[in-house]
């Protein structure tokens, strides 16, 4: 199995991360996956079957995003984890980073607009996904709520289609299913179009939506879908649990599980 959606942070920082995200998400009281760090990160994953993990490391704000990159390069040498970088995208100082993260190996970064504040078909950040395009980067976008955010939307679903048709070349993920809560407005505007989605933080209690998400992956094929759970903030098994729970073959599941995110990561 591979979780092409997880996250790891610096030992220092994890325990204040922890607690000020899920705060902010109003989960308080909500024990998370692991505690943040790499140590119990690692061991986590290999005690839930997961053989490899991508994971989404997020620059919040410009001035971070060179040492955010210095983590995510640190982390990718692990052998079984797979780190994304990230950069600032509204901001003028991407593009040594971006070149620094292709150097050392990094094969994608990871934008939210949320945290980073900005609409993800704001112009300014269309040079990011050129230079991403040009230096064979994919990019994971945060898609739909996010639970510490639900007074705005900056990425939903018909401006995600409109970033997929402008960039054809790109390689773009969107998390969630294609946007968190959003799901009626991912099958009418995302679904079909030329890029993949996760299945992150969408766990076996969310049953209501196993209906419109069944039509999600029929409309927009299997084959495009990577198995994801969001950790530390959703369980492993949780989130393998709910893509049991769909109208999926066998093969299917495969797919999702680990041939997808094999073929994207070249592995």
């Amino acid at each position: 199995m591979i979780d092409f959606h997880a996250h790891i942070y610096p030992d220092s920082l994890a325990g204040g991360v922890i607690e000020k995200l899920a705060a902010a998400a109003g989960i308080d009281g909500v024990k998370p996956a692991t505690d943040g760090t790499k140590v119990c990160t690692v061991k986590y994953f290999k005690d839930n079957n997961v053989d490899k993990y991508v994971i989404l490391n997020i620059a919040t704000r410009e001035k971070q995003h060179k040492n955010v990159n210095d983590f995510a390069i640190a982390l990718n040498g692990e052998p079984d984890i797979i780190s994304f970088g990230s950069v600032y995208p509204t901001g003028d100082t991407f593009e040594p980073e971006l070149i620094r993260l292709k150097q050392a190996g990094i094969k994608g970064i990871k934008l939210h607009p949320e945290y980073q504040d900005f609409e993800i078909n704001d112009k300014r950040a269309f040079r990011v996904y050129d230079m991403c395009r040009e230096l064979d980067l994919m990019i994971s976008f945060h898609a739909g709520y996010d639970l510490a955010y639900m007074h705005r939307l900056n990425c939903p679903p018909d401006k995600a289609r409109e970033v997929v048709k402008n960039f054809p070349h790109n390689t773009f993920i969107f998390a969630h299913f294609g946007g968190y809560m959003v799901f009626d407005g991912v099958l009418e505007y995302l679904a079909g179009e030329h890029c993949y989605i996760d299945t992150s933080f969408v766990s076996a209690s969310e049953k209501a939506h196993i209906g419109v998400i069944n039509k999600i992956i029929k409309k927009h094929g299997a084959e495009k879908f990577l198995f994801g759970s969001d950790t530390p903030w959703m369980h492993v098994k949780k989130s393998a649990e709910f893509i049991d729970m769909l109208d999926l073959t066998d093969g299917e599941k495969e797919m999702i599980f680990d041939t997808n995110a094999k073929r994207l990561l070249k592995l």
